[in-house]
């Protein structure tokens, strides 16, 4: 014990040295740099960046303000893996007006101990055009070895200014030392945020006395000189059962809130929400698509019109709307929305289509509002102030008495009140415009089970047939309807069938399949067959089962985020044949989370020897578990997957 945090102690140490040594020559190594590692920082990374950093500084070009961030880079390239990051990419943008430049391109891959150089030459930098507004600037570092150190530096000229660069301090490598500075004139006030779960190691801000001017303008603006500064940084590893990783990688984001001339005139670029709320009313994407009640009012049935109870009315506009419309699988949010239109021509994108269900709702006397929210491969939307941009996609909110649902109308297999998988992220902005814009949390209330019930009888000859009854509810019926879509029964017995090696499906039945709110239900008589008939292993848990623990980090610094509780649920009963008996079997197993956050139990019986039960029920109790929790949730996994490895054992009986 003492000998391992010797050796942590010394690898700390060494780590803290080589981060004090952090100006660079370019063009010229350090013994630390050809000494180094990867042992000293991770001992699976197939490259390392010893030392980064930008530089951005307003300068004044041709009259014109524009912004110059510099970029220095030396990475050690440890194999071929790692061979992947001496290509570089840098993006550029341009408008009908305006565009960004990449400048001063050098590279130099050093090899043999520092004893060989070769330069990037700029007959091997490419640049792509991507679309309209973007282009990519390519080249790859030439000469690439084993234990290559590679140096680049370029700078970004850009005349845009409401987002200053910002700086991404966590990549899918590990960095000794990641450093961004800036000078920025006083007249322009930007927002800062700090992204992720590492900490600075160096945050300082100094004010620089005159140091921007504007020739043609009267007087100077101070400067304020920023440096953020991380060490030691471990490469980010993205895992199952995560939201888009820009939402927890360590960068700092910046967003020009004000600009203040000169002559003392201001520019607002980041505004408020009741400020939103105001320009949103009067829209004409969101707040005159919304004011198309009196459109609707004549195009419910009087059937709905006329119900009494209040949620019978929602679900029945909810599936009115629903099989009116067919998706075009676009989100045109803030542009393009035309009502009337789209219910005209019975098809949308998805602002349209519920937009229109919000319309609909308020028609028959309802209360409904729109949902601004941000899909989990677009990451969290900002709270702190609002950056609209943030935001890709509306949903409706329907409140009833004391409760509200949240509702999407774009697929028609999703019951109501369930959302489509990749809305469960975090939290949205409900536009009231009659009072003020709020937020709340997206979070799904629906319960998603499986339960399986196996009713099978071990014959005399070693076969085992039976009928296997699965119950699908919430999301895993949505899955299985959607898997099956387009599918005919032959099609879904072949698929199930492939998922075992001796089992036979002899008939098969599937209920609920266009009733979505209720259960999906399906039924197989199967058969199974044995190679060795005197020796039967039989594994329980029919595509239930766990193959692979999803969670192998030792630590997790971001959430586990299921999106949704879960539940799967077995209730196995097995007759025996007198020339047959168990041999062993799983044995009886209770594990809980903290505060029941999970849990994982085998319940096992036999009455003898002709018949075996055997019950069990894996929960997740609810949908985001934190960094602390991890490693429980890890554990928990790693149980149910022996458990439900474990076979039964059967055992033909010998002749006496």
């Amino acid at each position: 014990m003492k000998t391992f945090n010797l050796t942590i102690l010394l690898i700390m140490l060494v780590l803290t040295l080589y981060a004090q040594n952090t100006e660079y020559t370019y063009g010229e190594l350090t013994n630390d740099d050809i000494n180094f590692k990867k042992e000293k920082i991770d001992s699976t990374a197939n490259a390392v960046v010893l030392y980064e950093s930008g530089y951005s500084s307003f300068i004044v070009k041709d009259r014109n303000i524009v912004i110059k961030t510099t970029y220095y880079y030396k990475i050690k390239i440890f194999n071929s893996e790692g061979f992947e990051h001496a290509t570089f990419s840098i993006p550029i943008y341009n408008n009908k007006s305006d565009a960004e430049k990449v400048v001063d391109i050098k590279g130099i891959t050093h090899n043999n101990n520092n004893t060989a150089k070769t330069h990037l030459s700029l007959n091997n930098v490419f640049t792509e055009q991507k679309n309209e507004n973007w282009k990519t600037v390519k080249f790859t570092m030439p000469n690439l070895n084993d234990d290559s150190i590679i140096e680049v530096t370029y700078s970004v000229v850009t005349p845009f200014k409401f987002n200053l660069t910002g700086w991404l301090f966590q990549s899918d490598i590990p960095k000794l030392v990641s450093q961004y500075k800036a000078t920025i004139p006083g007249n322009y006030f930007y927002n800062r945020t700090l992204n992720g779960f590492l900490k600075l190691t160096v945050n300082t801000s100094t004010i620089k006395k005159n140091c921007f001017s504007v020739p043609g303008t009267k007087g100077d603006a101070n400067c304020e000189v920023i440096t953020y500064r991380m060490e030691n940084i471990p490469a980010f590893e993205e895992e199952d059962y995560m939201t888009y990783r820009d939402n927890y990688i360590s960068k700092i984001k910046f967003e020009l809130a004000e600009f203040l001339w000169f002559d003392g005139t201001k520019e607002k670029y980041t505004t408020t929400w009741d400020e939103v709320d105001r320009e949103f009313k009067n829209d004409k994407n969101i707040g005159v698509q919304l004011r198309k009640t009196n459109y609707f009012e004549g195009l419910i049935p009087a059937e709905i019109v006329n119900m009494a109870n209040k949620l019978d009315k929602a679900k029945a506009v909810y599936s009115f709307i629903q099989n009116h419309f067919t998706w075009d699988e676009k989100y045109g949010i803030f542009k393009n929305v035309r009502v009337k239109d789209a219910f005209e021509n019975k098809i949308g994108n998805s602002s349209e289509i519920n937009i229109s269900l919000i319309n609909a709702l308020n028609s028959v006397g309802l209360d409904a509002e729109l949902v601004l929210i941000s899909t989990r491969n677009n990451g969290f939307p900002t709270k702190a102030y609002p950056v609209i941009t943030d935001f890709n996609y509306v949903l409706a909110k329907i409140n009833l008495d004391n409760s509200y649902y949240l509702l999407d109308a774009t697929n028609k297999l999703n019951p109501f009140g369930l959302l489509p998988f990749e809305c469960l992220n975090g939290s949205g902005r409900v536009m009231d415009f009659e009072n003020e814009s709020y937020w709340i949390d997206i979070i799904s209330e629906v319960n998603s089970y499986t339960s399986v019930y196996a009713n099978l009888i071990l014959n005399e000859d070693g076969s085992i047939t039976g009928q296997l009854r699965n119950i699908f509810s919430g999301y895993n019926a949505l899955d299985e309807r959607i898997g099956n879509q387009g599918k005919n029964e032959d099609e879904i017995i072949s698929k199930f069938e492939s998922s075992f090696t001796n089992l036979t499906v002899t008939n098969y039945t599937i209920e609920n399949i266009t009733d979505i709110d209720k259960p999906l239900i399906e039924t197989f008589d199967i058969e199974f067959e044995f190679t060795n008939i005197d020796l039967i292993y039989f594994n329980p848990f029919f595509g239930g089962s766990i193959q692979e623990n999803p969670f192998k980090q030792e630590d997790r610094s971001y959430p586990v985020d299921f999106g949704y509780s879960k539940k799967y649920t077995l209730i196995f009963d097995l007759e025996l044949p007198d020339n047959y008996k168990i041999e062993s079997f799983p044995n009886d197993q209770i594990i809980i989370l903290e505060k029941d956050k999970g849990s994982f139990t085998i319940k096992s019986r036999k009455f003898e020897n002709y018949k075996f039960t055997l019950n069990s029920t894996f929960k997740i109790s609810k949908p985001l578990f934190y960094s602390h929790e991890y490693n429980a949730l890890k554990e928990i996994y790693k149980y149910v997957i022996i458990n439900q490895k474990t076979p039964i054992i059967i055992q033909k009986n010998t002749k006496s």
